[in-house]
């Protein structure tokens, strides 16, 4: 017979096993999503590879927010603020996956049907402005990626590719 004790502990540790499938389900998900895409894939590996100080962040909202903030006790802690960046990250790094997945759809069929510029005639079909749009979504999706990359790193990797090419 099981003691009652062992019980709960025995649920607990059940629950982390379930736990580590899904986590490894998630990354086989991933992985598999990163062999189909290099933009994807460039995406993780810098996000993969980010430092982050677990002690401190820099709070980019007014004084008088952060006062605000401090006084009521709602100043997020450095693993929410760093959980946050790195979602924000994904959900850009997915809006540019699915634009670019549809813009690609889009150019495929485009090819099949002809390309229209416009389709106001209603004719309810795709034309060259819904790829355009499509691309543009991309565009936005990929600035607001990089927007989260700070200067100096850019310009360190700029310098690295510059000496590169050089020799």
């Amino acid at each position: 017979s099981i003691e009652v004790g062992l019980t709960p502990q025995l649920f607990e540790v059940g629950e982390l096993m379930g736990e580590r499938r899904s986590w490894n389900r998630l990354v086989k998900a991933e992985k598999a999503r990163e062999d189909a895409s290099e933009v994807r894939r460039a995406m993780n590996i810098y996000t993969t590879n980010l430092n982050f100080n677990p002690n401190k962040y820099v709070y980019s909202g007014s004084k008088e927010e952060k006062s605000k903030m401090i006084r009521e006790d709602k100043l997020p802690s450095t693993t929410t603020v760093i959980r946050s960046d790195l979602d924000a990250r994904d959900l850009y790094r997915n809006a540019v996956q699915t634009s670019l997945e549809d813009s690609c759809a889009e150019f495929v069929y485009l090819e099949k049907v002809g390309f229209v510029v416009d389709d106001d005639e209603g004719g309810g079909g795709s034309s060259v402005d819904d790829l355009v749009g499509l691309l543009r979504d991309a565009r936005v999706a990929i600035d607001k990626w990089f927007s989260f990359i700070p200067e100096e790193d850019i310009r360190a990797a700029l310098e690295v590719v510059r000496r590169e090419q050089a020799s």
